[in-house]
This record gives structure tokens, sequence and C-alpha cells, in this order.
């Protein structure tokens, strides 16, 4: 489905970035499927493609990997460029503050407007507005049971399935994030 092939698209895209065909980051065609038929990383990159999904076979085959994940939702305002998140609805007490760190990058001005440098607080409501804004925080991972194969590879002296190995465990955990994006929209109503 539609939804699903895009955050697929996109690992499998990092993924091939992150091994060894980064050539193709500033090229045209340097998306999947597209990268595939590179002429520069082409051949590369599918070799590198079909070996990864051998891979994953065997680890979705072997129930390697496990994901985990927990979603959490917090009172918070905005002080500044960091948010303060409290322990629950009074806000008398900061749980803890997240110091941000506006975007450090000259932005380019576009019909005689600078666009702005960003930072995370932007996006809840400051303290001094008296509106009493949330944020959602997750932390997920895809890794749980690695250690067991991270051994064999070391054990073997086979570093390019253990890069290989890791890489893939990243890229699940990634995918794994964008499906409990997914879920927290459309489950609380944020879609």
């Amino acid at each position: 489905n539609r939804a699903r092939s895009r955050p697929v698209a996109i690992v499998i895209t990092e993924y091939l970035h992150r091994f060894h065909a980064r050539a193709a980051v500033h090229s045209k065609v340097g998306f999947y499927p597209a990268i595939l038929n590179d002429p520069i990383v082409g051949k590369s990159a599918t070799q590198v493609f079909n070996e990864a999904q051998t891979m994953l076979t065997k680890l979705i085959n072997n129930r390697a990997l496990v994901a985990n994940g927990v979603v959490a939702f917090y009172p918070a305002n905005s002080v500044d460029d960091d948010i303060e998140i409290y322990e629950d609805e009074s806000r008398t007490k900061t749980l803890f503050t997240y110091y941000g760190l506006r975007q450090q990058s000259e932005k380019p001005t576009v019909d005689n407007v600078q666009k702005p440098n960003q930072c995370l607080s932007d996006f809840i409501a400051p303290k001094s507005s008296g509106i009493k804004d949330y944020i959602g925080v997750f932390a997920v991972t895809s890794g749980l049971g690695m250690e067991k194969y991270e051994k064999e590879f070391k054990d073997k002296n086979d570093d390019y399935s253990s890069i290989m190995f890791k890489s893939l465990a990243d890229r699940l955990a990634e995918a794994f994030a964008e499906y409990m994006h997914e879920r927290v929209r459309k489950e609380f109503g944020f879609s």
C-alpha cells in the first residue's frame, strides 16, 4: 500500500547510501529503485541490495531481532529555545527541560523575507502565552537480540556481515519509528 511504500523506499535508499553507494547521493538517480540502474554505482548497489535482502530474510525467518517502543505525551511549554516538560497537568513541577538549539545555517531570503532559523521549541506554545500545550516523545529499538549475531560475526572475523547487520538493524529501527509515528497520528487524531 502507498502509505508503507514511501518509508520503505526511504529506508532502502538510506541503507544503500550508508553502505557504500554514497556516490549516488549527489547524482540525479540517487534514490531507490533508480539507484540500482545508475551507470556509476548501479551494479554495486544491486549487489549490496541483494545481499541485504538475503540477510533480511534470514533475520525475519530466524526472528533474530525484536522491535520495541514506547510513546508518551507530557504537558509542555516553550521558554525561548527550550521546552519545559511538566510532571502533570498542574504544570507546577518541571520534570525536565529540553534544551533546544536553533538551526545555525544561514537561511535564504524568499520574496524579500528572510527564512527563520527554526528550533523545536517554535512548535510548542510559549509559557508566556498561557496556552497549555503538550509534547509527544517516543523511543524505539529494533536491536533486541543483536548481541548474539554481533558475536557470531566477530568470532568469524566477518566485518562485512557485521556492518550489514548493524545497518539493517538501524534501518529497521527507523522504519519502526515511522510506523509508531503513523500510529500516533492516526490513533490520536493528528493526521
